[in-house]
């Protein structure tokens, strides 16, 4: 007799009495804050060595139009402060510039898209190489997994997360940060702080030193 077919459609159930414990959400802000901190010092350096290949004056022009905006700000705030009728013409005049000027728009390009290399790059090498770890959740005893199984994930979860984790870290436009305050809120209410990144990747970040302690209970 042939065995029965296969389904097409498979539900993977989970006994979340079996699960490994959940990393607590305050470890886990920490270790994002570690890890964002990090990722920002590297974009630093990212920028700092690969802007000049892509946008030589870069830095140059962004410093004479960062002056110029400061100095128009200071001088509609000085009016408006002596009760003298505000001209804010000069200060829109520089605002303009951000959207008109090829150099400052291949600045600010170069230096997002590097950021964000950075970024991914970061949370690709690190969970990686260091099974499910960044160095913030090696800091702070956290460890990404499969969910329902303590194992590290496997590469295409890893990439999954990345790409999320780096539009958190170096977000672009309002739509993006505000699904990551949206994202965030979702991981704080929920019962195991579980995201959309968790969810799609079919991960979940654990606790490793309440593992550890369930696994080797102290002696009474």
């Amino acid at each position: 007799m042939n065995p029965p077919p296969i389904p097409k459609k498979v539900i993977f159930v989970v006994d979340e009495k079996n699960l490994p414990p959940s990393a607590p959400m305050f470890f886990r802000s920490l270790a994002f804050l570690a890890d964002s901190v990090l990722v920002l010092f590297l974009s630093a350096i990212a920028v700092k060595l690969f802007l000049p290949f892509f946008c030589p004056n870069g830095f140059f022009v962004f410093t004479e139009y960062y002056r110029e905006l400061n100095s128009a700000y200071e001088a509609t705030l000085l009016a408006a402060a002596n009760g003298n009728s505000v001209d804010s013409s000069a200060l829109d005049s520089v605002l303009r510039r951000i959207a008109q000027d090829e150099t400052l728009i291949s600045f600010f390009d170069t230096t997002y898209t590097v950021s964000f290399l950075t970024a991914v790059l970061y949370f690709i090498l690190t969970e990686f190489f260091m099974r499910g770890q960044t160095l913030g959740k090696k800091i702070f005893g956290l460890r990404t997994v499969i969910y329902g199984t303590p194992c590290p994930p496997l590469f295409l979860q890893i990439l999954s997360r990345a790409f999320w984790k780096a539009f958190t870290v170096v977000p672009v436009g309002i739509l993006l940060a505000l699904l990551a305050v949206i994202n965030a809120t979702i991981v704080a209410l929920s019962r195991r702080h579980r995201g959309w990144h968790d969810k799609l990747a079919r991960t979940e970040v654990i606790d490793l030193r309440a593992l550890n302690k369930s696994a080797h209970p102290p002696h009474s």
